[in-house]
């Protein structure tokens, strides 16, 4: 079902899907990416949960203001959409960007965040920052080109070079959905600048929620150290590392993950 929830006068779209009587889980996908790439792991989730799957500001639905953004800015927009969304309290799935988020859910709003997942993300700061110079270049390049360009310059930092040989039908994928609701350039922008500015490296130890980090060994966009430095500064988080995978993990490894998240939140 879509919704639209207010965030400061910036109108956030979102979908509720699954049984309205099972435990609810947000999605909160990365850097670019609406709610449409989720792919694989949406309709297997929806019949265990009760999804709620926002486009983050500045992409797919959501308004784009003019930047900057912060993590902390787009994690109040989260907690507008679950208020919104008569959703007191609900496990969370971050990737990558929506990782950020999700830290920051846990860390300011803890009563809204059951159990949480961080996926190929980075607490920023101390820890080091989220993606690589190459990566980085990539991106900064990547959104002054045309939606279906961007998408396949971006490729080879989130897929494995084993999954694009086995999978190029995936990135054709991508490509129809960048064509169909381009990135505003202020969204991307935005969505840039609050993953470079994002700092919750000192914060982390104060996460109560139960957390597994989630990172595939051949991630070239956001190093699996990263991943590895969460798990050393969050209390009793469990990490898992999926050989051979890319950044862009749900969408390589769908039935693993799956596996891992109902594993994980339903236990």
């Amino acid at each position: 079902m879509p919704d639209v929830a207010s965030a400061g006068g910036c109108k956030i779209h979102y979908e509720v899907e699954g049984d309205p009587s099972a435990p609810a889980l947000l999605l909160l996908r990365g850097l670019g990416r609406s709610s449409r790439y989720w792919l694989g792991v949406r309709e297997p989730l929806a019949s265990r949960f009760r999804l709620v799957v926002p486009d983050n500001r500045g992409v797919g639905r959501s308004d784009a203001p003019g930047p900057p953004y912060t993590t902390a800015m787009m994690g109040r927009d989260a907690v507008r959409v679950l208020d919104h969304a008569g959703v007191s309290r609900a496990h969370v799935v971050g990737i990558s960007l929506g990782g950020m988020i999700a830290q920051r859910l846990a860390i300011d709003h803890p009563s809204r965040v059951d159990r949480l997942v961080l996926g190929c993300t980075s607490a920023g700061g101390r820890a080091g920052p989220g993606a690589t110079a190459g990566a980085t270049l990539a991106l900064l390049v990547a959104a002054t080109l045309p939606p279906a360009r961007a998408a396949r310059r971006m490729a080879p930092f989130l897929l494995s070079r084993g999954f694009l040989e086995r999978r190029p039908d995936v990135v054709d994928l991508w490509v129809e959905i960048a064509t169909r609701e381009p990135v505003p350039r202020a969204g991307i922008a935005g969505q840039i600048a609050a993953a470079l500015l994002h700092d919750a490296s000192r914060e982390l130890q104060t996460i109560r929620a139960r957390t597994l980090i989630v990172t595939g060994d051949a991630d070239r966009m956001i190093p699996p150290v990263r991943s590895w430095r969460l798990h050393a500064a969050i209390p009793g988080s469990r990490l898992e590392l999926l050989r051979g995978v890319g950044h862009d993990f749900p969408t390589e490894a769908s039935e693993e993950t799956v596996r891992l998240l109902v594993g994980f939140l339903l236990d």
